[in-house]
């Protein structure tokens, strides 16, 4: 009699197993960034400030192109000492401008990164709050093809498959 308990228990098991729903689900974050009300503001500090760079940027042309217009009207007059300050005043300003140009993509770049850094991490708190809340084993973002929530239930296979390779 016990023997057919165990038996009937051991062919249920699997049933039981399988009846687990496995949730799986996918997400666009880059579509939530952009309805995100704080998207907004932040484009606008970055315009600003990119508007900033541009107009100082473009200051620095006007200079370098005064420069260079000056010195080719009066080269041929120009003693061979004068020339060659001249020339390396010119040098010394496109280097300038270049720097400043390197300069303002940095600093825009790491602005943009600071202000998107809160709105990116709350989009992140609420996938783990759907995923923890509506038992997804796992979810997936679309916009960067990969996995962005992770439940504490999935199993790492990875020694598991370092012993199939015979990795220690």
């Amino acid at each position: 009699m016990f023997k057919k308990i165990a038996l009937v228990l051991l062919c249920a098991l699997p049933f039981s197993l399988m009846a687990q729903e496995v949730k799986l689900g996918h997400v666009n974050s880059q579509e939530i960034l952009t309805l995100m009300p704080e998207r907004a503001t932040i484009e606008k500090t970055i315009n600003d400030l990119q508007s900033q760079w541009e107009k100082e940027l473009v200051k620095m042309r006007e200079e370098y192109y005064a420069k260079v217009k000056e010195f080719q009207e009066k080269q041929a007059t120009m003693p061979e000492s004068i020339k060659s300050a001249r020339q390396s005043e010119i040098a010394e300003i496109e280097q300038r401008i270049s720097t400043f140009n390197q300069t303002a993509s940095a600093d825009l770049q790491k602005k943009q990164q600071e202000l998107f850094t809160p709105v990116i991490d709350k989009v992140k708190k609420a996938i783990n709050e759907v995923g923890t809340e509506n038992n997804y084993l796992y979810i997936f973002d679309l916009s960067t093809q990969s996995i962005i929530y992770q439940s504490p239930k999935s199993l790492d296979v990875t020694p598991l498959v370092k012993k199939k390779l015979g990795l220690k």
